[in-house]
């Protein structure tokens, strides 16, 4: 830079993070044109410029630090704030993706950016395959995770943004390869397996490479990685069977009468017991089986710039998972195979108006696919059905075996077509850094899916199921089953973030986000829901519910004051209102399992084995599965206060409090009580007089108001690289409370997503599912001088 009567001045050597904003500051020197000055020094690390709660991860990290799996996305843990989901459900719907919190948000609340655009999976939470990975690692440069109060650039989700960018080409050739192999030669052997067998076989191979380098020197650039992960993982199963004596009606405390059919069920479906006795009748079944795993990733990008400044990039993801998955907890009679194809196409141009005003225009497409169905193992006769012409369902013995013969909500094949368009517009102008911008998504969520197909038959305990003694079935009624559904919705957002530096030493973030989302259509109309719980009769067609944000305008507000103005030290807060817009992960369950399309009920007390034998298709009462019609958006208010400070031998910490508070949040539960009365103070439910809505059987809904309650004290320390050392050091002291951790029955295994009292949810209060009291992390790498 120069100003006539003063040196030209050259800074070099600074190099931004994704998504950093750093103030340069530049002394320009009286002197003669002549002459010009050159310094050469990074951007500075302490954050003088926002009032966010964020962190980076480096290509040193990512490329550096071991990860299991090579999924790059575990290595957000590092950064405070951010938790593992231990508990949220690793399962076929909702995805196999270890899935993360970050400051008290609920995992689906989080937004996940390849290049600028959205790679949620199907059911919005973390991107990643059937095999449970996201891999990528030597294709994405670094990313950035925003935890609290960030920029109104963001928006969607109401929880954390992780924020990659992918790795370009330059004008040298270079690439990469590796290999990783894993195997049991130094397993231990499984506390289950039989000590007479071996240990169950187990190989894991990952392989791949990267290429990069110029087409046109200084001008267009090519980079392609590949990666392949291949495993055969041995499965040990523990399951309770009935034992010998069992099968023959003869139990502990008494001997019952086999119904004639049951035989032939225990025949088929129950292997022999090779394990300890249980006691009442069960012995343990063990077995081992092998889950085989593929998995192929391909990534390219072509870089141009053109004369001017302009520059123009192309990138294409592509990712397929397959796994035959193996039961755990009961007889292996059935598999869970699982397809998973990601696409992500994102295309972006940058055009310099001039030094002060920068347009970045990106298109992207994702299409994520997931699809599961039960694969039975065995030839299980047509006789056995529990309805007559079609194919034999599940059943559940209580203290014995849960779902047998597979996953009663399959076959599920999910489709998401997600296609983005932004346009970002940088103006520069003293002492403001602003950004304009508009941001949609159209978004197609296609099902093909049905619920309970074939029955699921419940027996209260052994004793019953060996009598032919069922107290309940579900089922969904044959001839009432259409299981396609294509939903559409669009979304938009609109934003202005200015950041003003008010002093040499103050800067202030100021943020307005608008967005709103339309109400979810069916392309062929396919749109029923009971609106209100006392409704007597299913609303068929538009709209679905109530469009609630129309109204959704989101402020932030950050303030980075640096009280020394020596760049060092830096007190900081934020603030922020984040939308949770209503996208198919709210809905994607109800959509296909209400009449008149898809009908399903309860039978109680049917006779065994046809279950349907005194069905009466002509006076069903419906099993509902809805969304109160009377929506609000669920929303998350974020706020910070924190101090970083730089320490001697490129060190520097960060201390603050970091907390939110979630509103309208959604809920699920059974609606369809027995009216209750009020005994001494007490509310007290009265099932004798049957259900509040007598036309329906159980009413399974979806409301927005639920509420979540987090407070932290994060402190994280880093060591920046130098003299090949690098570390860091993060420490969360939370507390997270809420009403509700979840909105589907298999988001979490610690806890039932059901309310305790639908008509209370204050009952059900207490520590998030995904609470951490404590979490550490630390990492570090360093560079041998002999190296």
């Amino acid at each position: 830079m120069s100003i006539a009567g003063f040196q030209p001045v050259a800074r070099r050597g600074i190099r931004l993070a994704v998504g950093q904003d750093a103030v340069v500051d530049v002394r320009l020197e009286v002197g003669q044109v002549a002459e010009e000055l050159t310094v050469t020094a990074d951007a500075p690390h302490v954050n003088t410029t926002s009032g966010a709660v964020s962190g980076v991860v480096t290509d040193k990290e990512i490329r550096e630090l071991p990860l299991n799996g090579r999924s790059f996305q575990q290595l957000a843990l590092l950064q405070t704030g951010v938790t593992p989901a231990l508990s949220a459900g690793n399962d076929v719907v909702g995805g196999r993706t270890p899935k993360i919190s970050i400051n008290g948000a609920r995992p689906e609340q989080n937004n996940f950016l390849l290049d600028g655009t959205d790679i949620n999976n199907v059911y919005n939470k973390t991107p990643g395959s059937a095999a449970g990975v996201l891999l990528g690692v030597e294709a994405v440069l670094e990313f950035q995770v925003l935890t609290n109060a960030y920029s109104a650039e963001f928006g969607r989700s109401a929880g954390g943004v992780i924020n990659a960018v992918t790795r370009s080409g330059a004008n040298s050739v270079h690439g990469s390869g590796f290999e990783f192999h894993r195997n049991s030669a130094f397993d231990a052997k499984n506390y289950f397996d039989p000590k007479d067998t071996p240990i169950p076989d187990f190989f894991r191979n990952q392989f791949g490479g990267t290429f990069g380098g110029p087409i046109r020197r200084d001008r267009t650039f090519f980079f392609g990685a590949f990666e392949s992960l291949i495993e055969r993982l041995g499965i040990t199963g523990v399951t309770a069977v009935p034992d010998d004596n069992a099968r023959t009606g003869v139990l502990p405390t008494r001997t019952v009468i086999l119904h004639p059919a049951i035989p032939s069920y225990l025949d088929t479906l129950f292997p022999r017991a090779n394990g300890r006795s249980l006691g009442g009748g069960a012995s343990e079944y063990l077995f081992s089986r092998t889950q085989p795993t593929n998995e192929y990733f391909a990534q390219g990008r072509i870089d141009h710039r053109f004369a001017g400044g302009d520059s123009l990039f192309g990138r294409y993801t592509f990712d397929d998972g397959k796994v035959d998955r193996q039961p755990t907890n009961k007889p292996p009679i059935a598999i869970t195979r699982e397809h998973s194809r990601n696409q992500y196409l994102t295309v972006e141009h940058q055009h310099l108006f001039s030094s002060t005003l920068l347009n970045t225009l990106r298109g992207g497409i994702n299409r994520s696919v997931s699809l599961a169905d039960n694969v039975r193992t065995i030839d299980i006769p047509p006789a056995l059905s529990w309805l007559p012409g079609e194919q034999f369902g599940f059943f559940t013995i209580t203290g014995l075996v849960t779902e047998m013969a597979g996953d009663f909500r399959l076959p599920r094949n999910d489709r998401l077509n997600n296609f983005q368009i932004d346009d970002i517009l940088f103006v520069t102008r003293g002492a403001h850094a602003a950004k304009f911008g508009l941001q949609g998504q159209s978004i197609q969520f296609n099902q093909d899916t049905v619920s309970q197909r074939g029955g699921i038959v419940t027996f209260p305990n052994l004793a019953a199921f060996l009598q032919g003694q069922p107290n309940n079935v579900d089922l969904a009624v044959p001839g009432l089953i259409d299981q396609i559904r294509n939903y559409r919705q669009s979304l938009w957002g609109f934003f202005a973030q200015d950041d003003v530096r008010v002093r040499s030493n103050v800067t202030l973030n100021l943020g307005l986000r608008y967005e709103f989302i339309t109400t979810p259509t069916e392309a062929n109309g396919k749109i029923s829901n009971l609106r209100h719980v006392t409704d007597s009769a299913i609303t068929v067609g538009d709209p679905w519910h109530s469009n609630p944000s129309l109204k959704n305008f989101a402020p932030r507000l950050g303030l980075a004051w640096d009280p020394f103005g020596r760049g060092t030290t830096s007190v900081r807060a934020g603030f922020g209102r984040f939308y949770d817009e209503i996208l198919p992960k709210y809905y994607f369950f109800t959509g296909s399992l209400n009449p008149p399309f898809t009908t399903r009920t309860t039978i109680a007390n049917p006779p065994f084995p046809n279950v349907i034998a005194n069905f009466n298709p002509n006076a069903i009462k419906a099993q509902l599965s809805t969304v109160n019609f009377d929506l609000q958006t669920p929303f998350i208010t974020q706020y910070n206060l924190g101090i970083q400070q730089a320490l001697p031998a490129d060190w520097d910490v960060f201390v603050g409090y970091v907390g939110s508070h979630g509103k309208n949040l959604f809920r699920l539960g059974e609606a369809n009580l027995a009216p209750e009365t009020m005994v001494n103070g007490e509310k007290v439910y009265q099932p004798q007089l049957g259900r509040r809505n007598p036309n329906f059987t159980a009413i399974f809904q979806r409301v927005t108001d639920a509420e979540s309650f987090y407070d932290s004290l994060q402190v994280s320390l880093i060591k920046r690289d130098s003299r090949g050392l690098r570390a860091q050091v993060s420490y969360t002291l939370a507390k997270s409370i809420d009403d509700a951790s979840g909105i589907n029955s298999q988001d979490f295994d610690s806890v039932v997503q059901y309310g305790l009292d639908w008509y209370d949810p204050t009952r059900d209060r207490g520590p998030s599912a995904f609470a951490s009291r404590h979490n550490l992390t630390f990492n570090w790498s360093w560079d041998l001088p002999i190296a």
